[in-house]
């Protein structure tokens, strides 16, 4: 019985063709160059791991540092007395506000006061976040006091650049300087300078154009401005040129007629000035703000 050869492969019978015609010629066979497949890996292809998303950072100022600063509305729920107060006097500004895309500097409302320590600071942060709260546009809140313990000091932000270093460079990015806060709609613009050239800075430096073109840059926005008292810089004086708003803060049975008339000749370029009275005592016929 014959066993039966097995099948010569296609392959092989090429080569042994070769073989032969180059025996006849003469010449060695040439070699038979064959693909070899990779072997087949012992660990499967896992893609490789995309890198996680990054969280968005932090705001810098939390509801403890603008509670700090006079902040009393800050993370409240309810409606209380003073919360009412400057939802009304929102209200009033609102009304006045021009629409975006309007004059530069009619988004600009700027807070100031006859005389030091009649609470323009505390009124600023507070309306600041009354209007952001109302959710409609944002608010830049713009530190333009360069007077020791100011807004900015209080804020915890002594050491940041602001106001001040844009009138220095005025190439440098305002953006870089905005300080977000965990109000939402709520930002801050620090005063700038450092701690002890501000003075200096802010008496040879107007800062008049800086806010003109703040109101350019943040055009979408309601820029809060909380100003010098206007009997101890000049600094209001011409910012009520270019300024859409003016709040003046009265202290009440503190602040002189004489001294609220003054104030008020010096900012008179300003179309639409208010006065809000501050540290009024309440007395038992007050009754706003008790219904609930």
């Amino acid at each position: 019985m014959t066993t039966p050869s097995a099948p010569v492969h296609l392959v092989e019978r090429a080569a042994r063709r070769l073989h032969e015609a180059a025996s006849l010629a003469g010449a060695p066979p040439p070699e038979l160059l064959t693909a070899v497949a990779p072997a087949p890996s012992a660990v499967p292809f896992e893609p490789p791991a995309l890198p996680e998303p990054l969280a968005p950072a932090p705001p810098a100022l939390d509801l403890t540092a603008l509670e700090h600063a006079g902040m009393i509305a800050a993370g409240k729920k309810h409606r209380d007395r003073i919360s009412e107060e400057f939802r009304l006097v929102q209200g009033q500004l609102l009304r006045n506000m021009p629409p975006e895309g309007s004059a530069p500097g009619a988004n600009v409302v700027m807070l100031t006061s006859a005389r030091p320590g009649e609470g323009k600071s505390f009124t600023a942060i507070n309306l600041a976040a009354s209007i952001a709260g109302y959710g409609k546009r944002p608010v830049l809140l713009v530190d333009a006091d360069a007077a020791r313990n100011a807004l900015t000091d209080r804020l915890g932000l002594a050491d940041a650049p602001g106001l001040l270093d844009l009138a220095v460079n005025p190439a440098r990015g305002a953006h870089e300087m905005v300080v977000r806060t965990s109000l939402p709609n709520l930002s801050v613009l620090p005063i700038g300078g450092g701690r002890e050239g501000r003075g200096e800075i802010s008496a040879n430096l107007p800062v008049a154009g800086i806010i003109e073109q703040l109101a350019r840059r943040f055009a979408n926005c309601i820029v809060v401005l909380d100003a010098p008292p206007c009997l101890s810089s000049s600094d209001p004086s011409v910012l009520a040129q270019i300024v859409g708003q003016i709040v003046m803060v009265v202290e009440a049975e503190q602040t002189q007629r004489t001294e609220v008339e003054s104030a008020l000749e010096l900012v008179q370029a300003c179309p639409v000035v208010a006065l809000l009275l501050n540290k009024a005592r309440l007395t038992g016929t007050d009754t706003f703000g008790a219904y609930s």
